[in-house]
């Protein structure tokens, strides 16, 4: 994306029409390939179907609680992983949506919502700005098996090495025996396909790439240019669609995937 502006930049200083239309002409190439093949615009085709899991990036809740919570209401997924979320989930909304016998689970940065009997929450790493948990549901009536997820917050700071983060992930992941769950998702602050997120789960891929419908990135949610939260899955997970959604509030874009066994 910063082709755009850097050639529209470098087209005005030109002293040449030769440069001018040189420059124009990279800058254009560069957002037909971010369009076309970086973040590209999929079909809209959602066939139902199958488990279905919401990630949200919910870093300011403060704002309405109560819309947030509506959000994740008239969703109403199988399991819902909150980054933060605090405030959103004792509302009334989430109480009633749960019933009277279930609660949300809390972990560190990460909330979850869900029906299904949750088996394990425990921390893989909490420093350095890297927030790691794994989290284990019962998911056998729909999968066949239980499913091990690690839910993911990762820093922003652009100067930060993304590589380096992964890096040191790993290391935690491995120390931890977390190093192969079925399912990772989160604001990881990486784009599609990096070879940092590669580095941390080289065993899963990102259930875009095969479900993938409508628009991908999921930051800023008003204009949405960067796809930097990802839900990453297992092989032996199945991928029916995956779709962002404007909640309408917040900073984010959230993700609804539907999984089915292979």
């Amino acid at each position: 994306m910063l082709l755009l502006p850097l050639g529209g930049m470098l087209a005005w200083y030109s002293q040449r029409n030769f440069e001018r239309i040189l420059w124009c002409l990279i800058a254009g190439l560069g957002i037909t390939w971010w369009c076309a093949v970086e973040q590209p615009w999929r079909p809209f085709k959602d066939p139902g179907g199958g488990l279905t899991l919401v990630q949200w990036t919910m870093s300011h809740d403060k704002s309405d609680r109560d819309a947030h919570a509506r959000v994740i209401v008239n969703l109403n997924a199988d399991i819902t992983i909150l980054t933060h979320g605090y405030g959103v989930r004792g509302t009334d909304h989430i109480q009633d949506w749960l019933g009277p016998d279930l609660h949300p689970y809390k972990y560190g940065h990460f909330t979850v919502l869900t029906r299904l009997p949750v088996r394990q929450l425990r921390s893989v790493a909490a420093a350095q700005n890297i927030h790691l948990v794994q989290i284990e549901i019962d998911t056998t009536n729909s999968l066949g098996r239980p499913l091990r997820l690690i839910a993911v917050d990762l820093p922003s700071n652009p100067l930060r090495s993304r590589m380096s983060t992964a890096e040191v992930s790993k290391e935690w992941l491995k120390k931890r025996h977390a190093d192969e769950p079925d399912l990772a998702l989160g604001d990881f602050n990486m784009r599609l396909g990096s070879a940092a997120m590669k580095t941390m789960f080289p065993q899963l891929q990102d259930a875009w790439l095969t479900g993938g419908v409508g628009w991908g990135p999921t930051f800023p949610r008003t204009f949405p240019i960067y796809h930097i939260d990802h839900v990453l899955i297992a092989d032996w997970l199945h991928a029916i669609s995956s779709r962002t959604i404007n909640p309408g509030i917040g900073r984010h874009r959230l993700q609804l995937v539907r999984l089915q066994a292979k």
